[in-house]
């Protein structure tokens, strides 16, 4: 709302002001408890600190009266017409995801502006440097503000074009809070429910449903049924070959496949359906043992067509190993430099293989590049197991 307010040319305002909100509620709500609204909260400590910087702006003066009449009313989705985008956040999505920018800096910028993802974050999940990253924030500033674009949801017949954007951005979303790129947590619930929210608001939507969103919203669920077991009791990160498969949410396996079989109508076979295809075989396996790597190494190669990523290639090579025996697996790993899964999966394969000096020089590396506590402490667990 601040950001369809304040305009495209002041969106970074907006992002300060959201930003500073947040962080006052994480100093002030630990203490003094959360209020009763938190939405309004936020949004009025956001809305005073835009207003703040307006007024030491000359040229923000007029912008800063209209804002002194905004403060937070009823849910706007009220009165909306089905082809409406209902969901304030899903809306504010396809706003950012704007046409005037490429679909990399629609998602850049999706990223930063609605899920205040910090440019490390951001860099992280799309596999860039963070001086890229930055760099296209003020490309997509830049453009936005030139372009003179209402930060405001696109009309229903306008949805269809962004979706693709909108949907990379809740995967990414879903992402950083099932593995966090950085810090003492490998799990932020919070990101999974919201993404997951977002993907099967996407899969009901009348413009939007379809299959592609539907293999979304499978994909997504089916792998957040598996978020209570990331994480053991110990604080120590568990492999799907450790999780205890009693634990995963077996309400959201179901969901899950039901989203799935909906995405199997049409011919499309897009990076999604194939994702989702993955988690369900996981899902539907009743003990790691008897999970049918083969099938899931199937199904990598024809996701490595579709996104010949780093990472999809690390992914295969690891259903390799698991399917053809741990010389095949280390065979077909990707030279990827820098990164703790790709030195981990080595060390894993190389000890498989009895070459445990090699394997523990390959686990010290993962441990050393890991990128949250609980992984660095699974590292270390496997180097003292060799």
């Amino acid at each position: 709302m601040l950001a369809r307010r304040l305009g495209a040319s002041r969106i970074a305002l907006a992002e300060d002001a959201v930003q500073h909100a947040l962080m006052q509620a994480l100093s002030s709500w630990p203490f003094r408890g959360v209020p009763d609204r938190p939405e309004a909260w936020l949004a009025v400590v956001a809305h005073n600190r835009a207003l703040d910087r307006l007024r030491h702006e000359q040229r923000g003066l007029l912008v800063a009266d209209e804002l002194l009449s905004m403060l937070p009313g009823p849910v706007e989705a009220e009165g909306r017409f089905d082809r409406e985008l209902n969901d304030d956040e899903l809306a504010l999505l396809f706003a950012v995801c704007h046409p005037a920018l490429s679909p990399e800096l629609r998602v850049t910028f999706a990223l930063k502006a609605v899920c205040s993802f910090t440019v490390e974050q951001i860099s992280s999940g799309l596999l860039a440097e963070p001086a890229a990253i930055a760099q296209r924030l003020v490309r997509a500033r830049r453009r936005l503000g030139r372009a003179g674009v209402a930060i405001e949801a696109p009309p229903p017949e306008m949805l269809a074009e962004r979706a693709e954007s909108v949907r990379t951005a809740v995967f990414l979303m879903f992402n950083e809070g099932y593995s966090a790129s950085s810090g003492d947590v490998l799990v932020q619930p919070e990101l999974c429910v919201e993404a997951v929210r977002l993907a099967c608001a996407l899969a009901r939507h009348p413009v939007t449903a379809g299959p592609t969103s539907h293999a979304l919203a499978a994909l997504l669920t089916l792998t957040a049924a598996r978020l209570p077991t990331r994480v053991g009791p110990d604080g120590v990160a568990q492999l799907l070959d450790h999780q205890p498969r009693e634990l995963w949410d077996r309400e959201l396996i179901a969901l899950g496949l039901a989203h799935l079989e909906r995405s199997a109508c049409g011919s499309d076979l897009t990076v999604w359906h194939l994702r989702a295809e993955i988690a369900a075989v996981h899902a539907l396996a009743e003990a790691a043992e008897v999970t049918d790597w083969a099938r899931i190494s199937v199904l990598y190669d024809r996701l490595a067509d579709l996104d010949p990523s780093p990472i999809v290639a690390l992914a295969r090579a690891v259903a390799i190993g698991r399917s053809d025996g741990p010389a095949a697996g280390l065979a077909a790993l990707p030279a990827v430099e820098g990164n703790p899964y790709g030195a981990a999966a080595r060390g894993l394969f190389l000890a498989e293989l009895g070459r445990r000096d090699e394997a523990r020089l390959q686990l010290e590396q993962a441990a050393r590049l890991a990128r949250t506590l609980p992984e660095k402490r699974l590292m270390e667990r496997r180097l003292a197991g060799l």
